[in-house]
């Protein structure tokens, strides 16, 4: 995961360029900033890989002498109203896309706005190269008990992240099992359903863009949830997970597709395995097929039992099965859906009672990362659930997402509220039952084919010749450049099809609007 985000930062490719980040805004009062500065010093020295730097040529390193990272203090106790507000949105938008410089090693980055009237906001962000989303939680709640209790010693965990990376990487037991798994997954590539066939905005920002949606579901209705999981036998994030597939597979009228969902299991390699800030995680690759379920009970089971199989085989990295993918199909595939569910944390809740008495409520939260274009999690918080999705604005048309997002809310909520709902068919879509959806782009290169190749029979898997190659790269290059192939991709994408699948990856599914209006055009004759 390290390697996959360290070159999705570098890539410039659709949906790349960015860092894998994570960024949250707590709203408190009385912090003072002195106090704050010495907790997050001590805080560097029990947490190393806060100041991990990684150099030009990727290698990583922690340098136990490094100086604490600063904390960013800016006094807004004087701002007008709308001034104020202002201020605050435009911190917000900056910190949400933030680069932190792993060169100077600063893994993550500490800020604190004095408002009026003794309010304040502390400001947290972390580079998931160094900090998962399981490590965020800790940092924040030891950044808490040491601003609560100054005067006492806390000792850093016995081990370190690169301790139990090199147990990980280390023996033969571990090789084993990932020689098995490595044959699991390979056996069942070709079953693994396509990504989700997303919609491309056609007025795309020039930067990358990412947008939080967010929904709070009551005490009650999570403890509805709660029940409804109980009485399937599944768990809660499993119930929250078979919901999302239904209706993202309504929006994008797709009744099989691949979703991206990560796992943050800590094998217990070392002692204190639960204490040590690092990249944990790893990457499951989630096949749904909504047809194959009758009811969305049905489809809960079905994704509670795959689930256990797919955890069972995790030895093998889900970014080395998604490379394996890539080589199988002969171009860049992508899972750029991720879903993250936290309803069974130690303790009930997203953070502990000290973190919410300290630093208040988490009141904002956003991640991003490259390859991904809706990053939704569900997350228990104050005693209700807490829906976030964190889109991409540059890659998604905003009113589709929207939509989607307020039906995956009402859904949660229907359920909540009436048992039966569950006993609905999933709304999986106009492609038929077991149908492939259509890929509007493979269409319009096949029929290029065909118009460069009269009185043959052109299909997806036809070979494109050399002079077909130089014709398709014109057209591309003049109605579709940011998907234009280069002389090199032609040695692996040798088809419509696999040629297809990596002109959508580059666009980001722009291509597909482009192949549709020539589809029309032609059709009209």
């Amino acid at each position: 995961m390290q390697a996959a985000y360290w070159f999705g930062r570098q890539s410039h490719t659709s949906l790349g360029g960015v860092t894998a980040h994570l960024y949250g805004e707590f709203d408190g009062r009385d912090l003072e900033p002195e106090r704050l500065r010495d907790a997050v010093r001590r805080l560097c020295r029990l947490h190393p890989m806060l100041r991990l730097r990684i150099d030009a040529e990727g290698c990583q390193h922690l340098d136990p002498a490094a100086d604490p990272l600063p904390v960013e203090v800016e006094d807004m106790r004087e701002l007008p109203a709308d001034a104020l507000e202002a201020r605050l949105l435009a911190k917000r938008r900056s910190w949400s896309h933030r680069r932190l410089d792993l060169g100077r090693g600063e893994a993550a980055a500490f800020g604190l706005s004095l408002l009026p009237d003794s309010a304040c906001r502390l400001h947290v962000d972390t580079d998931m190269i160094a900090v998962d989303p399981n490590s965020f939680r800790l940092v924040i709640e030891d950044l808490a008990r040491l601003y609560d209790h100054p005067d006492r010693p806390q000792a850093p965990a016995s081990h370190g992240f690169f301790d139990w990376l090199d147990r990980a990487g280390a023996g033969a037991e571990g090789a084993k099992r990932r020689e098995r798994d490595r044959v699991w997954w390979r056996a069942r590539l070709a079953d693994i359903p396509p990504a989700p066939a997303l919609p491309a905005t056609l007025h795309a920002p020039a930067e990358p863009t990412s947008e939080r949606l967010a929904a709070r579901l009551s005490s009650d209705e999570r403890r509805a949830l709660e029940r409804r999981a109980r009485d399937l036998r599944v768990t809660p994030s499993v119930l929250a997970l078979g919901l999302f597939a239904d209706v993202l597979g309504r929006a994008t009228r797709q009744a099989r597709f691949r979703l991206n969902v990560p796992s943050f299991w800590r094998a217990p390699l070392v002692p204190d395995v639960e204490r040590i800030v690092g990249e944990f995680s790893n990457v499951l690759i989630l096949g749904v097929d909504l047809a194959a379920a009758a009811t969305l009970a049905e489809l809960c089971h079905d994704i509670g039992r795959q689930m256990v199989e797919v955890i069972s085989h995790d030895a093998y990295p889900g970014v080395s099965v998604m490379r394996d993918l890539s080589r199988l199909h002969g171009s860049v595939q992508t899972a750029p859906v991720v879903f993250t569910a936290g309803l069974g944390l130690s303790g009930g809740e997203l953070f502990n009672e000290t973190t919410t008495r300290v630093f208040g409520p988490m009141n904002w939260v956003i991640s991003q990362g490259p390859q991904v274009a809706i990053d939704a999690q569900v997350a228990a918080c104050d005693g209700g659930i807490l829906v976030n999705w964190d889109i991409r604005l540059d890659a998604l048309p905003e009113a589709w997402a929207r939509e989607t997002f307020a039906a995956y809310v009402a859904l949660l909520r229907e359920v909540a509220a009436r048992p039966e709902a569950l006993d609905a068919t999933p709304t999986a879509t106009g492609t038929g039952p077991s149908q492939e959806p259509t890929n509007p782009t493979e269409d319009m290169l096949v029929s290029l084919l065909g118009r460069l190749s009269p009185g043959e029979a052109v299909h997806g898997g036809s070979a494109i010749t050399a002079a077909a190659q130089a014709e398709i790269t014109r057209f591309l290059d003049r109605y579709c450049p940011i998907g234009a192939p280069s002389r090199s991709d032609f040695d692996e994408a040798t088809t419509p099809r696999s040629l297809a699948d990596l002109v959508r990856a580059r666009s980001g599914g722009a291509s597909d609007e482009i192949a549709r209006i020539f589809l029309e055009t032609i059709d009209a004759g």
